[in-house]
């Protein structure tokens, strides 16, 4: 494994955004692939909504906060070393800043698409048991 592997899975803000998507990822699968029509799979469903949705949710901000970590790590780099010395220092923080959002946005997006299709999934099971 690289180095630069290696870095990124030091960073806490990529190991909270790999975490809180192993959590979404793993509730919706489970509720999708266990779905039988009964008032079990249906009160589970409804427990877990509302969880499900603030978790998703929280990966595009956890993005966003390693994007404003990144930066400030980068500016307070500038600011203790006098101007613009060395610049694959900063394009490194840089990166690792863009880096953050784009995971949040890559983890959000199928998520999302998981948990309409569990609703859409509820919605359906419901007018059956009805």
């Amino acid at each position: 494994m690289s180095s630069n592997y290696i870095d990124i899975l030091t960073n806490p803000i990529i190991l909270a955004l790999l975490g809180v998507a192993v959590v979404s990822y793993c509730l919706l699968i489970e509720l999708l692939l266990v779905r039988h029509p009964s008032t079990l799979w249906l009160a589970r469903v409804s427990y877990w909504s509302k969880p499900i949705s603030t978790l998703i949710a929280a990966l595009p901000l956890l993005g966003l906060l390693g994007t404003i970590n990144g930066l400030l790590t980068t500016f307070n780099y500038i600011s203790a070393n006098h101007g613009l010395s060395q610049n694959e220092i900063m394009s490194g923080g840089i990166s690792d800043a863009l880096l953050t959002t784009q995971l949040g946005l890559i983890l959000a997006v199928p998520a999302v698409v998981l948990r309409q299709y569990l609703s859409s999934q509820y919605k359906k099971s419901i007018m059956v048991l009805k």
